[in-house]
């Protein structure tokens, strides 16, 4: 039996099925679909909520959620110990509110070293204070490109097995998905080095 429905689903002729092959085929796709269709929605959620508010933040969309008065700034490193921006430490004051409900908080991204007692317009996203800038807006955005591309190759990987009836080699999908995220990090370079330009210029 369980050969028999490995036969169908990849197209073999098995005997003694007549016409429940193509019923079965059929709820088969349907599966499939419903399947890449959760893979492509799921992945969109993910990037939506991981990255729609940093990013929104960093490019200073909507008006600022208050006031950062600047400490401190410093060097920041990532895991390898490469130079991953800068980040400031001060005080944020809610627009609208009193100096007593400052509180501590840190700015990611900042556009350089700021001076201490600079005041910095800023928008939150999680918790996490924001200037705009275009160094946290790239990358939010290669973070978003990298997920939407992990769901979207596979999506697409399966609805085209089950449009054509037959799987397709997995070396394909493996393929599509680097290349994917290969595109979407050099282009996240790209256009991380053109807008590090124009702010240099501005």
């Amino acid at each position: 039996m369980l050969v028999n429905w490995v036969g169908v689903i990849l197209g073999w002729p098995v005997r003694g099925w007549g016409g429940r092959v193509g019923r079965v085929r059929m709820v088969v796709r349907v599966g499939v679909g419903v399947l890449a269709a959760a893979l492509l929605g799921g992945a969109v959620w993910l990037a939506w909520v991981v990255t729609a508010q940093r990013m929104g933040a960093a490019m200073g969309l909507g008006p600022a959620d208050g006031v950062v008065v600047v400490e401190r700034c410093y060097e920041v490193s990532d895991g390898e110990g490469n130079s991953d921006g800068t980040d400031c430490q001060g005080r944020f004051t809610p627009a609208g509110a009193g100096g007593d409900q400052a509180r501590p908080i840190v700015v990611r991204g900042a556009t350089g070293k700021h001076r201490a007692g600079t005041r910095l317009p800023v928008r939150l996203a999680q918790g996490v204070a924001h200037e705009p800038s275009s160094s946290p807006a790239v990358k939010y955005g290669v973070v978003a490109g990298m997920i939407l591309v992990a769901g979207a190759v596979p999506a697409g990987w399966l609805l085209t097995a089950a449009w054509r009836g037959r799987a397709l080699e997995g070396t394909v999908l493996f393929g599509a998905v680097f290349a994917g995220l290969t595109a979407v990090a050099v282009l996240g370079i790209a256009v991380g080095l053109f807008a590090g330009i124009v702010e240099v210029f501005l």
